[in-house]
């Protein structure tokens, strides 16, 4: 098993950071070639695996990091790259370079992926000239992006997302993502650089085209060689080139609205892959954790890059700036955690070929090993099983020693490979079986479904009947929606047409309203005997007893004084009730007060000491005590707490 190997690097300062610290001191201090520390947040001592200054080019860091990677993966281990750090520290000019377009091998500036295509396809040239076309090799990319925790493929932007699956055989993998064959670097660049330019990026206060999402840039790298017995070795790796996005303080990007919620959603996921890269530290110093893959999407996407079947690589890009030295600390406590997990990568190969040749190789093995067994060589005697095993029994080995041991392990290969096959039969007659059991039900949900169909277009033939009536055609629904349109321009060019609508229908009502008052004056009698006298005492200017006479129901000034009185009397009992309620609430309030002091006394005497301590309690609470019936109870009570003094 092998730890994950961290490079550090750290890009120059910018000119704004440059005028923020008005310094160009570094918050990171170099102490060897692969020791630093950060002197501000006076934090421990960090070591990795390689450090890079401010003046590291990028060829170097390829030398480190990328040509290890590149080697691994041709020897058919999975190989992954990780760019770690905070936004706009150097994760995208350390895995892309420092222009959109690729200029070629010339390009000093060209960044990881680019210089990591030149030695994959350099090397399998080689090994193809090598072993005289023996060894065939297939390169297969593609380009996905994880944005606000959802899978979009870069090379198909039509798609709107995909979806990750897990298999027994192939792991966890993209479904329906788009896989381009490439051939030589230039193709495999224009895979990347199209697929770049449908990546999430804006601007924010730290970086003008910072990554809003975490890009993963797939290989598949298979290679096919035809053995002399006939049979096929196909090893297969997977290199994972990962650009991710940068943590984020809001208040410094001043990110706002959909900026806000990406970065929200990025520092999530990192806070995740922080998370796992803990419970593997645990569990890599002996202790028992449950690793949370499936927490976020990237870290379930790339789980056998972080503890498990592959060869891991992370490159955390530091700011030198004062400015961002917490940040720094943080992402170089990452970077030491993750050096401590313990990955467990094994070649990917197998063997192939049928049942007949398998067993033809295993009978040509068993009399090329009788045959060594019984014809010894330099008269010695025949080797053993475990001579033949073991690489100390004879020193040196002669050359029918070497060919008895390359036989037998071939042997074992052969006998393996086709208990192998036999394993591999039947599991694929259990799923054909699985597979059957599942078309059965897909066929009843389909009859189903089908059943469903046909009741749901009764019902819509049935409405579309009912609503024939009242249909109305595409060409109607036209003139009426012109008709509106007009009548609103007619509106519109005449604004205080509505006002004078209003005012006809007002004046309206007033008309009708006079017309019928004036119906039912004309349908009165004629005036009674009370109008006449009126008028004529009126006319003849009577007092007032004559007009109480005429019209009995205008009261005297004793029924007014009488009244006036009643008025007096009910203010004055309303005065008294509300003294007699002021009393009350005054007397309620008392007795609370009352019943308070009761209260706050006895848990006084509760945590009293003494005789003195009793005596002042029940004093001073009996002073406070206005109340008879609290007076007497709290005169019981005290004598209780006394007696036990």
């Amino acid at each position: 098993m092998d730890n994950i190997q961290v490079f550090m690097r750290i890009r120059p300062l910018s000119e704004d950071e440059y005028r923020r610290d008005r310094t160009a001191e570094s918050a990171v201090r170099i102490l060897a070639d692969n020791m630093v520390s950060i002197p501000s947040q006076r934090s421990e001592n960090f070591t990795f695996d390689y450090v890079g200054d401010e003046n590291c080019p990028q060829h170097e860091v390829f030398e480190a990091v990328g040509r290890r990677a590149v080697d691994q993966c041709m020897q058919g281990y999975n190989g992954t790259i990780f760019a770690y750090g905070q936004t706009g520290s150097g994760k995208t000019f350390t895995m892309q370079g420092a222009r959109d377009e690729f200029t070629g091998p010339d390009d000093e500036l060209r960044g990881l992926i680019p210089r990591c295509f030149e030695c994959l396809f350099e090397r399998i040239a080689e090994e193809e000239a090598r072993t005289n076309g023996r060894v065939k090799y297939l390169c297969r990319a593609s380009y996905i992006e994880i944005y606000n925790e959802t899978i979009y493929d870069l090379l198909d932007p039509l798609t709107r997302t995909c979806a990750m699956r897990e298999d027994i055989k192939r792991g966890v993998f993209i479904d329906n993502v788009t896989e381009e064959t490439v051939q030589d670097p230039n193709e495999a660049y224009d895979v990347f650089v199209r697929g770049t330019t449908n990546r999430h990026v804006s601007a924010t206060s730290m970086n003008r085209e910072s990554s809003r999402s975490h890009s993963v840039l797939m290989l598949v790298i298979q290679s096919l060689t035809q053995m002399d017995s006939g049979l096929t070795e196909i090893r297969e790796s997977r290199f994972n080139l990962v650009d991710l996005a940068g943590s984020e303080r809001q208040k410094l990007a001043n990110t706002s609205g959909l900026r806000l919620k990406e970065a929200a959603n990025i520092n999530k996921s990192l806070s995740t892959l922080g998370n796992v890269i803990n419970s593997l530290v645990d569990i890599s110093n002996g202790k028992s954790r449950h690793v949370n893959y499936r927490d976020s999407k990237l870290t379930f996407l790339l789980r056998d890059s972080l503890g498990g079947n592959s060869v891991t690589f992370i490159i955390a890009n530091v700011s030198p700036a004062m400015c961002n030295d917490i940040e720094t600390a943080s992402t170089l406590r990452f970077a030491q955690r993750a050096k401590m997990i313990r990955n467990k990568a094994v070649v990917n190969q197998d063997m192939q070929g049928n049942v007949a040749q398998l067993q033809a190789e295993i009978q040509k093995l068993k009399s090329q090993l009788a045959q060594l067994k019984h014809t010894p060589s330099d008269g010695r005697s025949p080797p053993t099983a475990d001579s033949v095993m073991s690489n100390d029994t004879i020193k040196p080995e002669s050359p029918s020693a070497k060919e008895h041991r390359t036989t037998q392990f071939l042997l074992i290969l052969a006998m393996r490979k086709l208990r192998e096959s036999e394993r591999q039969k039947s599991r694929y007659a259990e799923i054909i079986f699985e597979l059957k059991d599942s078309i059965d039900r897909r066929k009843r949900q389909l009859q189903q479904q089908k059943l469903v169909h046909k009741l749901k277009s009764a019902e819509i033939a049935a409405l579309r009947r009912n609503a024939s009536i009242g249909y109305v055609t595409s060409a109607e629904n036209a003139a009426l929606r012109e008709e509106i349109t007009a009548l609103q321009s007619a509106l519109s060019a005449q604004p205080d047409a509505s006002d004078l609508l209003i005012e006809n229908l007002q004046l309206h009502e007033e008309l009708e309203f006079c017309m019928e008052n004036q119906t039912a004056l004309s349908d009165l009698p004629a005036r009674s005997d009370a109008v006449v006298a009126l008028e004529s005492l009126i006319n003849t200017k009577a007092n007032s007893v004559d007009l109480q006479s005429v019209f009995p129901i205008i009261p005297d000034d004793n029924v007014y004084a009488g009244l006036e009185d009643k008025i007096k009397q009910a203010k004055h009992d309303i005065t008294d009730l509300e003294l007699q309620r002021d009393k009350l609430e005054f007397q309620l309030s008392s007795i609370e007060e009352d019943w308070m002091c009761v209260s706050s006394g006895a848990h006084k005497l509760a945590d009293a000491a003494g005789d003195e301590q009793v005596a002042a309690i029940v004093e001073s609470t009996l002073d406070c005590i206005v109340g008879d019936q609290a007076r007497d109870t709290w005169t019981s009570i005290s004598s209780l707490y006394t007696r036990s003094f």
